[in-house]
C-alpha cells in the first residue's frame, strides 16, 4: 500500500506557475508525476474561485 505524501511547497509553486501559463490540470500533473485528481483536489482546497465582490 502506498503511503500518502503531501505536496511540497515546490510542487504547489509549480501548480501556480502552470495555471498562470494556461496549462491544463492533466499537463501539470504529468509534469509533476502526480495524478490529475491530486492537482484538482489541491486547487479545490487551496485556490478558491475568485468571486467578484458585491460592494460599490
Amino acid at each position: 500500500m502506498r503511503k500518502y505524501q503531501q505536496l511540497s511547497i515546490m510542487e504547489r509553486e509549480a501548480i501556480q506557475l502552470g495555471l498562470w501559463e494556461g496549462k491544463s490540470i492533466r499537463m501539470i500533473a504529468t509534469e509533476l508525476g502526480r495524478a490529475a485528481s491530486t492537482i484538482s483536489r489541491e486547487l479545490t482546497r487551496n485556490y478558491p474561485a475568485q468571486r467578484p465582490s458585491s460592494g460599490p
